[in-house]
């Protein structure tokens, strides 16, 4: 089944205007309000997220939370998040950075290392800074709009990944001070284990509704899958997997022009009557009551 129109990749945000990037690989811009069209109703950026705001204040959803962002604050969002920009203050300045996965895998960013940042800022994306880690974060994002705009250059891709790797860096630093120190996760471990298992449920999450399948991928029994990732993240397996699924459809509903079996086809139920069961467990109203609230 096709994806629905409410996903964009790195490349439509890089076609504007004050964007500079590489495919779908990387785009920089700071004119995050050019994006105000594109994404003026949720959307699943296929991306890396990450802006500063350093003027004014922008009101955004992530994953159906409203937050209000204001000046010195940091926001990073995980690929899976379903963003929305609301509201834009006049005075509004920011800068907004967006990597892939696979461009992060090809560049030999260890996503291992970033295990003890990903559950704290799924819930928790916005971090108030000093003005001096702004100044820093916007200099290392100068360099980098100044490296991609340069069609001249021929070591560009070796620049922009010295220069990708070091912003990483800098944000995982600054946020060390929010006391989310990063650690080594080990080949096996239950961290390890964790990382595979959100990869997993990031491509399978609509098809894929049972924890069998996700622990059958990494050779693990269901119970035993279940209890590493309820330990790892104060979340089962099966909890991550309903979040997933309810996140999807209330955006459906919330902003597209799918009709309930559409939905229900979408996410791989059996019938429409099983998936508004299904939403009904889980957000205590049916699929038609939330979409007409």
């Amino acid at each position: 089944m096709e994806e629905p129109l409410f996903s964009i990749s790195i490349d439509e945000l890089a076609a504007h205007e004050m964007s500079a990037g590489i495919g779908n690989d990387i785009v920089v811009s700071s004119q995050l309000t050019k994006f105000i069209n594109l994404l003026n109703f949720p959307l699943r950026v296929n991306a890396f997220v990450f802006f500063v705001c350093t003027k004014g204040s922008i009101n955004i959803t992530i994953n159906l939370k409203e937050w209000n962002v204001v000046q010195n604050t940091y926001v990073a969002s995980l690929p899976e998040n379903v963003i929305g920009l609301n509201r834009v203050s006049d005075d509004f300045e920011g800068y907004v950075i967006l990597f892939s996965l696979e461009y992060l895998r090809k560049i030999s960013v260890d996503l291992k290392d970033v295990l003890p940042y990903y559950t704290y800022i799924r819930n928790n994306p916005c971090f108030k800074v000093s003005d001096e880690k702004v100044v820093a974060i916007t200099r290392f994002y100068d360099l980098l709009f100044t490296s991609l705009m340069d069609e001249k250059s021929k070591r560009i891709e070796d620049i922009v990944k010295g220069l990708v790797i070091s912003i990483i860096s800098k944000i995982a630093d600054d946020l060390d001070g929010f006391g989310l120190v990063g650690t080594t996760v080990k080949t096996k471990s239950k961290e390890y284990y964790f990382l595979k298992f959100m990869d997993l449920l990031l491509k399978y999450f609509r098809a894929k509704h049972h924890v069998g399948f996700y622990a059958d991928k990494l050779a693990l029994s269901p119970k035993y899958l279940s209890s590493i990732i309820k330990e790892t993240s104060g979340s089962s397996a099966p909890q991550w997997i309903n979040d997933y699924i309810v996140v999807e459809a209330k955006t459906l509903l919330k902003s597209s022009d799918m009709n309930i079996n559409q939905i229900a086809d979408y996410l791989y139920f059996p019938n429409p009557s099983f998936f508004s069961k299904y939403f009904k467990q889980h957000t205590g109203v049916t699929p038609k009551e939330y979409r007409s609230k």
